[in-house]
């Protein structure tokens, strides 16, 4: 290495220090405890997700974490090793479905055979069934609420599917904000919002972590804790979420812009994710299910 590269280096990597602490300073009102979840799929042409997702697995690594990654039936059938890598890492390994549709055009005869063979390979490759689903765009919503009862016969325990607020992709207004039990005995564990005027936002994931500025969620992160104390924390994110080299997809599902927003910005996630880490235990959903379902109420009631 030449002395040039190897200052640029050191630069890069203390750079991205100061971005991480300056990130953990937004996120001081959070509890200690959280569940760091990652939505394992590919975005467009080729096969990225494996260098995305072990750059997330490294940044666990570091921080002593261990989170819940959702890995897509698609994934699983073309990358089996990453899958297994995950698995042996000693993180839960989950299903993010059979296929990136919302639930409500999948239908419940399809999305039952559909996820019996997703299980099945799953178990096959992480040597255990998954407990947990989360449904593609968090599409649990009025439309689909046939899901609960056919993944209770699955043999999953629980779902982190619900997005308790209004939203352009899937959204349920009204639904319960904190840790739920569908009529199957399925335990929910809706999407962390916070509210921001009339509006409430899944402030730590997606396009929210990347994009919202730090005095916003700073502000966010404050009201969850004020708001929503004795709720299930979690964060999201995707493999393509720190992906600065993929070219531009154009997304039926997001138009022109939504494919725009979704690509640029994605420089904040590293270091806002290593912030949000900073300081706070992860353990997966797994292992924080005892707790949580133990104060989960019935709903609908």
């Amino acid at each position: 290495m030449s002395s040039a590269t190897g200052i640029e280096q050191y630069q890069r990597e203390s750079g991205l220090t100061r971005a991480a602490r300056r990130a953990a300073r937004r996120f001081a009102a959070l509890p200690g405890l959280f569940t760091f979840t990652v939505d394992v799929e590919e975005h467009g042409c080729g096969s990225r997700a494996r260098a995305q997702t072990g750059r997330l697995l490294d940044l666990l690594a570091a921080a002593g974490a261990r989170g819940t990654f959702f890995v897509l039936d698609e994934v699983v059938r073309t990358d089996p090793r990453l899958v297994a890598a995950i698995a042996r890492r000693g993180h839960e390994v989950a299903s993010h479905g059979h296929t990136h549709r919302p639930l409500a055009a999948e239908g419940a005869a399809r999305f039952r055979a559909g996820m019996e063979a997703a299980r099945d390979r799953l178990a096959d490759i992480a040597g255990a069934a998954p407990i947990g689903f989360r449904a593609p765009y968090f599409s649990l919503t009025p439309a689909a609420t046939w899901a609960p009862e056919i993944l209770t016969e699955l043999g999953f325990a629980y779902s982190s599917s619900v997005l308790p607020a209004w939203n352009p992709l899937a959204g349920w207004p009204g639904a319960p904000r904190r840790p739920f039990l569908w009529p199957s005995g399925l335990l929910e564990l809706p999407v962390p919002v916070a509210r921001l005027g009339p509006a409430r936002l899944p402030f730590l994931g997606g396009m929210y972590l990347r994009w919202l500025p730090p005095w916003r969620l700073r502000g966010l992160s404050a009201r969850w804790a004020a708001e929503e104390a004795g709720g299930a924390l979690w964060s999201y994110c995707h493999p393509y979420d720190l992906d600065r080299g993929e070219t531009l997809v154009h997304r039926a599902d997001a138009g022109a812009l939504g494919s725009l927003m979704l690509w640029l910005n994605r420089g904040p996630t590293l270091p806002r994710l290593e912030g949000l880490l900073h300081g706070r235990r992860s353990e997966p959903f797994a292992a924080r299910l005892a707790e949580l379902r133990q104060a989960a109420p019935a709903w609908p009631a």
